[in-house]
């Protein structure tokens, strides 16, 4: 009798999947929870399935580790605070702001030019004259520029609006401000940017970003909206590896210079590409499986969606490396996302107020047509054919709600009907196929 196995590895999170693919073991190890198999006779049934639920209870505490073992890491940039007796001539001070451009007439031209950055639209009126005086800074790369706030409590807000809405920002490390004081009293306050290289080095790097950011925004050119944000996508993660290693990888130098980065790059590096190709696209703050997290939303026809490219990667899965375990080089469950479904596992900062994402038209699986309602074999059928014509050797497919993902993942898995459809011959007469299920996001990739 010819045997049919099928190896499975399970995250049921959309995080952390400490190895995609498992290969089958042997029958007196633990791991022979991860394996199903069935004979191939009309009257031999497979022993009943294992809930999906139960499985993810089972590796929940093995999740949890390996997160804790590669956690990425964000952080709001390093701030620096010096105190002292006021010394230096206000005149003078005033004069440095209107020679790099922070006078009347200056401030109101600079706030004209930020009209349609998202993050400098929630601020109210004082506070987006602090946001041009300290962008205007840091574009300068300025030390010393006298603030038109004495509340230095504003600062961290503004200072990330700041950021949030300028990836380009590459050089910075942070901010320092200077409280000068009087019995007691704040009378002024100066604010310098940290910054990480000369302007000459600045130069260099924005040089080579510019060269390779031209390059695809001409590969991109008769791209419509959808195609040229899951252009994007596939080229961060496809060009990108998830690692610490960058001294950069809390900016877009760590995607574009050095390949390698962690969740604030990434999502930095894809607002900066598609903002460039007239895609509005912001950085949200928060967390992500319990651990400080960056992600996008991006908008796409008049709707928002949530995209996190970082998720996306499955060298995040394997915690870095160029040995992405044989899985999929891409996954597509967080491509086009809404606020409901990305809530399940990341929390947003609560800073700033968010769009609300709630289409699902340009989500990847809606766009690809593996958008599925139920166990439909006729419309399954036709995705793995499509997929087998173009030579694909992974397919993802998502289900509109958790009773549909039970249902399909019940068939396809639990009677493998996936056999009839995908399957890779190996010797010994087995036909063998790994997959991943995401209970949140309610898809599930497979792949020879």
């Amino acid at each position: 009798m010819t045997a049919l196995a099928l190896a499975c590895s399970l995250c049921l999170w959309g995080c952390g999947v400490s190895d995609f693919f498992r290969t089958s073991p042997a029958p007196d190890t633990e791991e022979i929870i991860g394996e199903i198999a069935q004979k191939e006779t009309e009257d031999e049934k497979a022993p009943e399935q294992e809930s999906t639920s139960a499985k993810a209870g089972k590796r929940l505490q093995e999740v949890q580790m390996q997160e804790a073992e590669h956690q990425d890491y964000f952080y709001a940039e390093e701030k620096q605070i010096e105190e002292k007796e006021s010394s230096f001539s206000k005149s003078d001070m005033d004069e440095k702001r209107e020679q790099i451009g922070l006078s009347e007439a200056g401030i109101v031209g600079l706030q004209e030019s930020q009209h349609g950055n998202y993050y400098f639209g929630q601020l109210d009126s004082a506070e987006k004259v602090l946001y041009v005086e300290i962008y205007q800074t840091l574009a300068l790369m300025e030390e010393e520029i006298l603030l038109s706030t004495t509340d230095v409590s504003l600062l961290p807000v503004v200072y990330q609006a700041v950021i949030n809405d300028h990836p380009e920002f590459f050089y910075l490390n942070g901010y320092i401000y200077t409280r000068f004081m009087q019995q007691g009293e704040i009378k002024y306050i100066i604010f310098s940017g940290r910054y990480l290289y000369d302007a000459a080095e600045v130069e260099r790097r924005q040089a080579v970003i510019d060269r390779i950011v031209d390059e695809k925004m001409t590969q991109f050119a008769e791209y419509g909206c959808y195609e040229t944000v899951k252009a994007v996508y596939e080229y961060l993660i496809l060009s990108t590896e998830y690692s610490m290693d960058s001294l950069d990888n809390q900016n877009i130098c760590s995607v574009f210079l050095d390949k390698k980065s962690v969740c604030n790059g990434y999502a930095k590096a894809a607002q900066y590409l598609l903002n460039n190709c007239g895609i509005p696209c912001i950085i949200v703050n928060g967390t992500a499986a319990g651990s400080p997290h960056a992600w996008n939303i991006v908008e796409m026809y008049g709707e928002y969606y949530h995209m996190d490219v970082t998720w996306g990667d499955p060298s995040y899965y394997a915690g870095g490396g160029d040995e992405k375990g044989g899985v999929p080089d891409i996954d597509y469950s967080y491509l086009g996302v809404t606020t409901a479904e990305i809530s399940k596992n990341h929390s947003m900062d609560q800073t700033f107020s968010l769009p609300l994402c709630d289409a699902i038209q340009d989500n990847y699986f809606v766009r690809e047509g593996r958008y599925l309602y139920g166990y439909d074999e006729g419309q399954i059928e036709e995705i793995f054919e499509e997929a087998k014509g173009r030579g694909e050797s992974a397919v993802c497919i998502k289900a509109s709600d958790r009773q549909a993902y039970q249902e399909i993942f019940d068939n396809l898995i639990g009677e493998q009907t996936i056999f009839d459809y995908f399957g890779v011959y190996q010797e010994g007469g087995e036909y063998k196929i790994a997959y991943s299920g995401n209970e949140d996001l309610c898809t599930i990739s497979f792949w020879e």
